[in-house]
């Protein structure tokens, strides 16, 4: 069965992030859509809802006309991240019955940004 284009751009966007996360992008790279595409054998249409998605996470950072930049995590940024997943564990801790909840979610999404964090600081080093 063929993919749909929903779960295509979700499986574009799983990669991407998992490459982000693993550095392969450093914070500030540009994120060329059509590289992407080309690279992945897709067209530029799932590739950028992909980025989108991704920019909504804190990921990617839009620039007007000019596309989008894996994201800079500002020291900010990370004290907030940090006290969100300190309230999030302990909220998880104390509901153990939730799962796949949407405080499951912002947990995930706390830990990215953490991780992007120590990206951050290894390419400012």
């Amino acid at each position: 069965m063929p993919l749909q284009p929903q779960s295509l751009s979700t499986a574009i966007a799983d990669r991407l992030r998992r490459r982000i996360l693993q550095g392969e992008w450093q914070p500030g790279a540009s994120m060329l859509d059509g590289e992407i595409a080309s690279s992945l054998g897709v067209s530029r249409t799932p590739v950028r809802e992909a980025m989108k998605l991704l920019c909504h996470e804190g990921l990617l950072t839009a620039h007007p006309r000019r596309g989008m930049t894996v994201a800079i995590v500002s020291a900010a940024q990370v004290q907030e991240a940090q006290a969100l997943l300190q309230l999030l564990h302990s909220h998880l801790a104390q509901h153990p019955a939730i799962e796949g909840g949407l405080a499951q979610q912002m947990q995930a999404l706390a830990i990215q940004r953490l991780q992007l964090a120590s990206l951050t600081a290894l390419t400012q080093n």
